[in-house]
């Protein structure tokens, strides 16, 4: 919500609340502000950097272990180009290997603009590791 769309917003509940517009009123005139409200047309700066933080508490005599990791996006999507042409260049015997490992996966089929989206999406994910002894957050920025 915008700051013109907040004001439109306060000022239909303060109109509701000195009894100058009734509820069905101002319920017309919510809606007509949230139809007005700027669409996201897709005009955000994409994100250029994934960070990764890793926090392990100290425990059992050990200190804490903070890691803190930012790394370029185009870093990482050359990376996905490259784990493309794995197939091509180690053939079946990489799939066997990684199957022996109880991971199905096929480089080819990995589409960029899949992971690109989900860099986009992606917000700020938490995830426990190590059994819940400490805390991974991946984010774009």
């Amino acid at each position: 919500m915008t700051t013109d769309t907040t004001s439109d917003t306060k000022r239909v509940l303060e109109l509701l609340s000195q009894g100058k517009v009734t509820v069905d009123e101002a319920e017309q005139l919510l809606r007509a502000v949230k139809d007005t409200a700027p669409i996201d047309d897709g005009s955000r700066v994409p994100p250029r950097w994934m960070r990764i933080t890793i926090d392990k508490a100290a425990r059992d005599g050990h200190p804490a272990r903070n890691v803190n990791i930012r790394v370029p996006l185009a870093l990482a999507r050359s990376g996905v180009r490259l784990a493309g042409m794995f197939p091509l260049i180690f053939g079946p015997k990489l799939k066997d290997e990684f199957r022996k490992q109880g991971v199905d996966v096929d480089f080819s089929k990995i589409d960029l603009s899949d992971i690109e989206a989900a860099a986009r999406d992606l917000g700020d994910a938490t995830i426990d590791i190590d059994d819940g002894k400490a805390t991974m957050r991946v984010r774009c920025e």
